[in-house]
């Protein structure tokens, strides 16, 4: 809690439909401090990248990961740090977890990882959610959903669950190590991290 009541939740996760469930179950919930939600991809440059040319060639994943730290930079100058200012809560789902779990699943040095988000400031709370990836192609928008789009040549023949399972991992032991707590989607079936690390079946909890 900031010293004008202003909070940053930070939810993370590998299913972009379970996050955004989860975002705006906590937003329902905290609707007094008129809590407002911070996505991915706010400043456009991926669209960017969507529509490029093929002679731009294939991104590399720290490619992706700086374009997602330029973007998080974006919603904090426009979205995150505004609302804070102004004493409301903000939900930024993703935040900095989900990137440094893809990077750590893809083999980059977890120093460098560091480094490129440590411009992001803490947030007031820390959540993982750890739904299994989405199956209809329809609900398959998130952040490394997308990575795996853009890179799949590039993986040495990694699938798409492996990496989403990777990813997995290591946003568990990010909340292992010192993530304090966990979320539950508010779907039944989905399952958490708590504070112990272990795993359990829960619905949404609300954190006003």
């Amino acid at each position: 809690m900031t010293t004008n009541g202003s909070r940053l939740i930070s939810i993370d996760g590998v299913n972009a439909h379970a996050l955004e469930d989860t975002a705006r179950s906590v937003a329902a919930a905290n609707r007094k401090h008129r809590a407002g939600i911070s996505s991915w991809g706010a400043s456009g440059i991926f669209d960017e990248l969507t529509v490029a040319d093929s002679n731009a060639g294939i991104p590399s994943v720290r490619t992706l990961l700086l374009l997602y730290a330029a973007d998080l930079a974006f919603r904090l100058r426009w979205e995150i740090g505004p609302a804070l200012d102004e004493g409301r809560l903000v939900i930024a789902a993703p935040y900095v977890a989900t990137p440094i779990a893809l990077g750590q699943a893809t083999g980059l040095d977890p120093h460098w990882l560091a480094d490129i988000f440590r411009f992001a400031p803490p947030a007031t709370e820390h959540h993982v959610i750890d739904p299994a990836p989405a199956r209809p192609i329809a609900q398959r928008q998130g952040f490394v959903e997308f990575a795996w789009q853009h890179l799949e040549t590039r993986l040495g023949g990694l699938t798409r669950l492996e990496l989403m399972d990777r990813t997995r991992r290591h946003l568990r032991a990010q909340a292992r190590r010192g993530l304090p707590g966990s979320l539950r989607s508010k779907r039944r079936g989905d399952v958490g991290v708590d504070e112990r690390g272990t795993f359990a079946r829960e619905n949404a909890k609300r954190l006003d």
